[in-house]
């Protein structure tokens, strides 16, 4: 028996060639616009929302033990988790008495060094908890309001040494 026509032959050739440059490129055109549209369902960005507050509390807090003990001026750092306000700041005593000592309200606002005030609110769906305030001491820079609770945002968790005014950020 003989071996297959040419029509066939070139049928099965044609056949075995495999995809075209168009037709691969229109398959990668059409998965990158469902990866565009479905991928963000899939990743959960709330525990990396929670950490970079966490991290921005805790920047705040060292900036503002550095301006009390510069200043010679003790600070406040209020967090304040419900309410309308919720958030967190920094007020400094700007009073000087006879004696050099500083007095007076929580009147002046801590600033950053570009002029604003050191102050946030956290992203959509954040919550850290529980509301604290503590005053940070300006001769050394330690918590002068007894032993301040441990503040979590979600998993993760703030502690500050009373004694020392060391903040930790865990994990």
């Amino acid at each position: 028996m003989g071996s297959a026509s040419p029509a066939v032959e070139a049928r099965q050739l044609y056949l075995a060639r495999g995809f075209t440059l168009v037709e691969l490129l229109a398959c990668v055109v059409i998965l990158g616009v469902l990866a565009t549209i479905a991928g963000p369902r899939f990743v959960d960005y709330q525990p990396f929302k929670e950490r970079g507050y966490l991290n921005e509390v805790a920047a705040a807090m060292r900036d503002a033990q550095r301006v009390a003990v510069a200043s010679g001026c003790d600070v406040r750092f209020t967090v304040t988790s419900t309410g309308g306000a919720v958030g967190y700041s920094a007020k400094q005593q700007r009073v000087w008495g006879a004696n050099g000592a500083c007095g007076g309200g929580w009147t002046l606002n801590v600033t950053r060094p570009d002029g604003t005030a050191l102050s946030g609110s956290p992203p959509s769906n954040v919550v850290m908890s529980p509301s604290v305030q503590m005053v940070f001491a300006a001769k050394d820079g330690s918590v002068s309001t007894g032993t301040p609770p441990t503040l979590t945002v979600g998993s993760f968790t703030l502690n500050v040494v009373a004694g020392s005014g060391l903040v930790v950020t865990t994990p």
